[in-house]
């Protein structure tokens, strides 16, 4: 099947291992949990290779927001307490946190449609562009406090 899961999958990692390094060392949990979460998706792969349909059901169940989250792959907490992003952060909420460490992590628009759940793009790009302007503003704030 040259479309099936298993390409699919396939695709997938190939495209998750160009992630950045800087961000895998950032926590030392985090490539196993990268391995798991790989090893999760072939055995999935495996189980329904004949159902594609539940299989892309399973499939975006694994990658969701909230599943990366919890698995330690992306941890939003991380950036609104470092102190580099604190005054930065302290005013964004949890959600623009988590948008922003995916993007810290690499990940493409479309990738971004898919973990989020989006049947359309447009939507992807509204919640960056809505999370620039709030970090824009934030950072204008932030020279202006110093006298720059």
């Amino acid at each position: 099947m040259p479309n099936g899961p298993l390409t699919k999958l396939r695709d997938f990692t190939r495209s998750r291992t160009r992630v950045r390094k800087s961000v895998m060392t950032d926590n030392s949990q985090q490539p196993g949990q990268f391995m798991l979460l790989i090893r999760e998706m072939i055995d999935m792969a495996y189980v329904y290779e004949s159902d594609t349909d539940k299989f892309y059901q399973k499939f975006r169940e694994k990658i969701s927001v909230e599943s990366l989250r919890d698995r330690g792959i992306i941890e939003p907490d991380m950036l609104l307490h470092k102190p580099h992003y604190h005054r930065m952060c302290s005013e964004l909420k949890r959600e623009d946190a988590e948008l922003w460490a995916l993007l810290k992590a690499g990940f493409k628009t479309r990738e971004l449609m898919v973990i989020y759940g989006h049947t359309n793009i447009n939507s992807v790009y509204v919640k960056i562009n809505r999370l620039r302007k709030r970090l824009n503003r934030k950072m204008r704030e932030l020279i202006d406090d110093r006298g720059v």
